[in-house]
């Protein structure tokens, strides 16, 4: 299959929002992400949200992040997961009680002695809800969204700069809605992959890995690193083969794409900052490779 190349601008988002499952529901109001997350893909949304199917029986995210496409989308069913075991604890627990998490994240402080001490508390002695409210105001304080830890598992992120906040207590509660509906899950990508089968839409935005960068913790332990591409290209194969259409967003790197040959390619440059110092930010070649046409 050819190769075709895109950019943001000529993408323009289309004047419809689509919608998980076979049967086209009415758009539900905007719910906007509880985290800030690095590598987030915000800012590609008009581009991503054409490059879904209009329908679908199930939505398959096993990178969930800051969930963006996920809350874009509005599915009626969904798988979302990730190896982060932290940020998969703070959503079940969003879910499951969102006012006191609000409560209790909004409660912390906001001043550069309340972050520095709220981040050396060991978050093995707190209850769910309370590591729930440090996950999230860390998150919200620290800088770019950032989650690294060093070789203890300890988050080590310094404080960010400008106008940070926890959101409201409606955002909070809009987003655990949205959760109540889907399976939230701690797991491997290719666990999650393996679920995708015929009518599914798999949507996946792995850690950028392979590209000669150092190990610097980001993303936790267990993230994904350079010797799962050629374990991500075969699960994705296998979902292609089970019927799944599949959405890749990565960096464009020639020996993923050797291994998904055949696969439509869509090119783009975007801006990056991973790594969490400023002097890394740069533009970046990066693609969007599915196994059908958009």
């Amino acid at each position: 299959m050819p190769s075709t190349s895109s950019s943001i601008a000529s993408r323009p988002a289309e004047a419809s929002v689509k919608h998980g499952g076979f049967v086209s529901a009415r758009p539900a109001a905007e719910v906007a992400p509880l985290l800030r997350w690095a590598g987030s893909k915000k800012k590609l949304l008009p581009l991503l949200e054409r490059a879904a199917p209009a329908t679908m029986r199930r939505y398959i995210e096993p990178f969930a992040g800051s969930a963006v496409l996920f809350l874009r989308l509005n599915p009626s069913r969904a798988i979302l997961s990730d190896i982060n075991e932290d940020l998969i604890d703070t959503y079940r627990a969003v879910r499951d009680e969102p006012g006191q998490i609000w409560s209790l994240a909004q409660d912390l402080g906001t001043a550069e002695s309340d972050y520095y001490r709220i981040r050396a508390i060991d978050p093995g002695t707190l209850d769910t809800q309370a590591r729930a409210a440090r996950f999230v105001y860390l998150n919200r304080f620290c800088f770019n969204g950032v989650y690294r830890t060093n070789a203890q598992g300890a988050f080590n992120v310094s404080r960010g700069k400008g106008c940070l906040s926890i959101p409201s207590r409606e955002v909070f509660e809009r987003f655990a809605r949205r959760l109540r509906k889907v399976s939230v899950r701690c797991s491997d990508f290719e666990s999650t992959i393996s679920h995708a089968e015929s009518g599914d839409f798999a949507y996946l935005d792995p850690p950028y890995a392979g590209m000669g960068t150092r190990d610097r913790g980001e993303y936790g332990p267990g993230s994904f690193k350079d010797f799962d591409l050629e374990r991500l290209a075969h699960s994705l194969l296998q979902a292609s083969a089970r019927g799944a259409k599949v959405l890749l967003s990565y960096a464009e790197h020639p020996p993923l794409l050797r291994l998904l040959r055949g696969w439509q390619v869509h090119r783009l440059s975007v801006g990056r900052n991973v790594a969490g110092f400023t002097g890394s930010w740069h533009l970046a070649n990066e693609v969007l490779v599915s196994n059908y046409r958009w």
